[in-house]
């Protein structure tokens, strides 16, 4: 077809012909059925383009969901998706009917339109994904506000974002969450586990820099039977401190491993801290005798400092910077709460089953 037909054919489509020029076509039209057939391609060419027009601009409102749904809060952010998620439904599929529509048609264009068909094709592809995310994405946000299905203590020991639980708090989990008063609800990963000791190592996947101090310091000799010791902890949804002193030097069934303290404690302690009259950690909550009221156990924090220190530095995402100062030594007992709250977590469980 020659640039004049095309002009021609152009100017018919959009009505811009004049008098003279539709008398012309239309002769052209009734005498050369070629020529009428190429001008019922070109129109159905405008039209999927028109189509493709409409269907960018509902990706366009499909990216500002996309947008919002990342930059509100986690409650208002929950609330929007479950309102707009029928909203959501329909342009996704006012939008894939357009994308079929405008494949079915340009699968029949000849070897002129290749190259339109090509980019329908990369757009398609593109929307695909665009809708993938923003799936994901709700999928995410309705775990983030799903019951729990178990949850435990931990508490963070490095300024690079790494949080120590104990392993049976987090095995059987499809993805982990922490949160506390100061910080709210944060993603983690579980980076690294040592079922032996029943310790876990977790790192918070935002950007998260607190001060070197804030994290706890790790006492690496063992206590004495009748030191006094303290956890802080998420037996319930709110932060919990308990007191006690050490009651033997090993744990249940004569564990070397552990201490037996006589710190009350419930199945959500698990996890959290146990500390010493300096504010030093010297324990990892991990377990309570029902059998033996008042018997609680703890996981020597010599232990842990060995586990952390064995990990290969290149398997960590980040480097694991220890605080190898106790920077509460001398404060009371409730000024090192009050430091170390903020640095105690809720651990959230999560799972598909």
């Amino acid at each position: 077809m020659s640039s004049e037909d095309l002009d021609l054919i152009d100017k018919y489509v959009a009505g811009t012909l004049s008098k003279e020029e539709h008398n012309l076509l239309n002769e052209r039209m009734r005498d050369d059925l070629s020529f009428h057939k190429q001008l019922e391609t070109q129109q159905e060419f405008l039209k999927s383009l028109k189509e493709y027009d409409e269907r960018k601009s509902v990706k366009q409102l499909l990216n500002t969901i996309h947008e919002e749904l990342e930059t509100s809060e986690i409650k208002k952010e929950s609330a929007r998706v479950y309102k707009l998620w029928p909203t959501i439904g329909i342009a996704a599929s006012v939008a894939l009917v357009c994308v079929i529509g405008t494949l079915f048609i340009a699968r029949w264009f000849d070897q002129e339109h290749t190259a339109n068909y090509q980019e329908l094709r990369r757009n398609v592809e593109r929307l695909k994904k665009s809708q993938t995310q923003i799936l994901e994405n709700i999928k995410e946000d309705k775990v983030k506000n799903t019951p729990s299905k178990y949850s435990g203590s931990g508490f963070l020991i490095s300024s690079s974002g790494y949080v120590v639980t104990s392993y049976h708090v987090i095995k059987a989990a499809d993805s982990v969450y922490i949160e506390n008063e100061k910080f709210g609800k944060l993603k983690t990963s579980v980076v690294y586990t040592n079922p032996s000791y029943d310790l876990a190592l977790l790192m918070i996947s935002v950007d998260f820099k607190p001060n070197r101090a804030s994290a706890f310091a790790i006492r690496s000799r063992e206590g004495d039977i009748g030191e006094p010791v303290y956890t802080l902890g998420f037996p319930r949804e709110e932060i919990v401190y308990g007191d006690g002193s050490i009651s033997a030097s090993t744990g249940y069934d004569q564990d070397q491993n552990a201490y037996q303290v006589s710190v009350p404690v419930n199945p959500g302690n698990s996890g959290g801290p146990l500390l010493d009259q300096q504010g030093a950690l010297l324990g990892i909550i991990n377990g309570v005798q029902t059998k033996t009221q008042g018997a609680a156990f703890a996981i020597k924090s010599s232990l842990l400092l060995e586990t952390l220190k064995s990990i290969p530095s290149d398997s960590l995402p980040r480097p694991l910077k220890l605080n190898t100062q106790n920077q509460l030594a001398g404060m009371t007992r409730v000024e090192q709460i009050k430091r170390l709250k903020d640095f105690v977590f809720l651990v959230k469980v999560y799972n598909g089953k």
